[in-house]
């Protein structure tokens, strides 16, 4: 799995190394699969960037030249990609920046003395004999797309809030100070970066490679497919179920393929083999659990599927929904900041949208604006010692941007889903594929973020943003649908046929923990298995961390680290 990371404070080198195995290297290290650019300055000054980056030679030259933080403060979000930057001033300072779309997770941990950093929360607690954190599972259970503020799944591994750099020198505590804020831009700006900035993304990361990209028939893989395919050839990936090879979104899929010739279309079919819930001991160890855990069995011959046909590295549209098709959130700033016929008008609105009365809506802007993030209740199945538990993992993140509800709910989506997807691409790693989501890149979105936010939703088109961004790339059959297939009935299906294995993960290590009563979970199950429609997305985290905590306890060994010469 790809991963970097190295001391950013130093304390006197050990004299017996844990094992003989830790690795201390000065500059940092990384392992194969994780672009890296490296440039020299004067009187020992370093860059380093980790990651698809869009700069050039002579941008990353001038920047290490001029070695001035501000510069350096935006350059972290000045180019097209997701990366991360480290700088040593050349007299043992050194200062690491996290993207502020959280797609570059990292973190620290102190180890005889030092901070260590890495972009993998994993690779830190193997160096530091760390153990799953009961506080954060809570929490993930709790609210799984929320941020935990100082923590990770490990304990005593921490994650750098995103938007922050950290620094330090010799011997000196390392601090983060946020450098990021926001930008803000016309509606017609932000379509015209997403435009410029997501070609640039797809461009850095296929062009004179081997690549391939989902291609389901919906807006955002079609989006990438063919922004890849305007680089080069590359390879289309359309998966149905077994038998069915025409209609809905295949049928999408072959229009975006015959409209860009560079697109070699290849079909994928599923079976019961690949149902949700099977070969659910095939997981391998990840920084946290990760979204794919419960479909395993699909994603695992998706990756042996793509190396078959020779692709290295592989795109999705992970992210894309987030930011293109956000919850009624901006309700609540219109009731803040007093727009009540906008209210009232987008409340009715909405409403008729989904089949139901607008007074709900509009009691939630007023009264309640998390709840129209999505935000709800405490599971039945989670315990009141849970809950205790998660309380103050989950304290709310200081707002120091002054952001509006709408806004702050569409980064908190846009961090969550770019953290997780790290996990998915440290399995694709696993099968020799580099995975990237460019929709989760900085400036990606930055450029969603910037839209005002009455205006990146609407009743009447489907992710209007985005449908903007590619008038004249996709054919507008495409562009004008208004949804693409959900799965939800695969889930039963495989629930069905893995019944048994599927109730065992509710008498487990969550548990034991006492975090979960073992009774609700499967009464849960069980209903899902006669059809009834259950809330997935709060259950899947709970199969993914029992699953996630069995595969912690039985791994031999996590990530080695050894010695090496700097």
């Amino acid at each position: 799995m790809g991963w970097f990371g190295g001391y950013l404070t130093r304390a006197p080198r050990p004299a017996d190394p844990v094992g003989a195995q830790l690795l201390l290297q000065d500059p940092p290290v990384w392992s194969d699969g994780v672009p890296v650019r490296l440039v020299d300055g004067s009187d020992g000054r370093r860059l380093v960037v980790f990651g698809p980056c869009g700069a050039t030679g002579d941008d990353l030259d001038r920047l290490v030249w001029t070695g001035d933080l501000r510069s350096l403060d935006s350059a972290a979000t000045a180019w097209a990609g997701a990366y991360t930057l480290l700088y040593g001033d050349g007299h043992g300072g050194q200062t690491v920046w996290a993207d502020p779309a959280g797609a570059c997770p990292l973190y620290t941990c102190t180890f005889s003395g030092s901070t260590v950093w890495a972009s993998s929360s994993l690779a830190l607690a193997s160096l530091c004999n760390s153990m799953p954190d009961a506080g954060w599972m809570a929490a993930h259970l709790a609210d799984p797309t929320g941020w935990t503020p100082g923590s990770s799944a490990w304990s005593s591994v921490e994650q750098v809030a995103p938007g922050h750099r950290l620094a330090a020198g010799l011997g000196t505590e390392a601090v983060p100070v946020p450098y990021w804020t926001p930008p803000t831009l016309s509606r017609e700006e932000a379509v015209d970066r997403l435009r410029d900035d997501l070609a640039e993304g797809v461009r850095i990361r296929v062009a004179g490679r081997s690549a391939s990209s989902d291609l389901s028939g919906g807006l955002d893989s079609s989006t990438l497919a063919a922004l890849a395919a305007r680089c080069g050839p590359v390879t289309g990936v359309t998966y149905h179920p077994e038998g069915i090879k025409a209609g809905g979104d295949v049928d999408h899929a072959r229009l975006v393929a015959r409209a860009h010739p560079a697109i070699r279309h290849e079909f994928m079919a599923l079976g019961d083999s690949h149902l949700p819930f099977s070969d659910l001991d095939a997981l391998p160890l990840t920084d946290e659990p990760a979204p794919s855990a419960i479909t395993v069995a699909q994603f695992t011959a998706q990756l042996r599927f793509l190396a078959d046909h020779g692709a290295v590295v592989h795109l999705t549209g992970d992210g894309g929904d987030n930011l293109f098709m956000p919850p009624p959130v901006h309700l609540a700033d219109l009731a803040r900041s007093g727009r009540w016929l906008r209210l009232a008008a987008d409340a009715q609105t909405w409403a008729r949208l989904y089949r139901q009365s607008p007074w709900p809506l509009l009691a939630s802007a007023v009264r309640r604006p998390r709840t129209l993030a999505g935000a709800s209740r405490p599971m039945p199945w989670m315990t009141d010692y849970a809950k205790e538990l998660a309380a103050p993992v989950t304290a709310a993140y200081p707002d120091t941007l002054r952001m509006g509800h709408a806004d702050r709910a569409l980064l908190a989506e846009a961090r969550y889903v770019g953290r997780t997807a790290a996990t998915e691409n440290q399995l694709a790693a696993a099968h020799g594929i580099e995975m990237h989501n460019p929709f989760t890149d900085t400036r990606v979105v930055e450029a969603a973020l910037a839209a005002p936010a009455v205006e990146r939703w609407s009743a009447r088109r489907y992710k209007p943003l985005l449908s903007d961004v590619v008038a004249g790339l996709l054919p507008p059959p495409v562009v004008r649908r208004g949804a693409k297939g959900m799965f939800a009935v695969d889930h039963h299906h495989g629930l069905r046929a893995n019944l048994q294995r599927t109730l065992d993960l509710a008498d487990g290590r969550l548990a034991d923990l006492g975090l979960i009563n073992p009774a609700a979970v499967r009464a849960t199950l069980r209903r899902a298995v006669l059809g009834v429609d259950i809330p997935w997305g709060r259950l899947e985290p709970v199969l993914g961390a029992e699953l996630w905590l069995r595969a912690a306890e039985k791994a031999d060994q996590w990530i080695t680290w050894e010695e090496r010469a700097a």
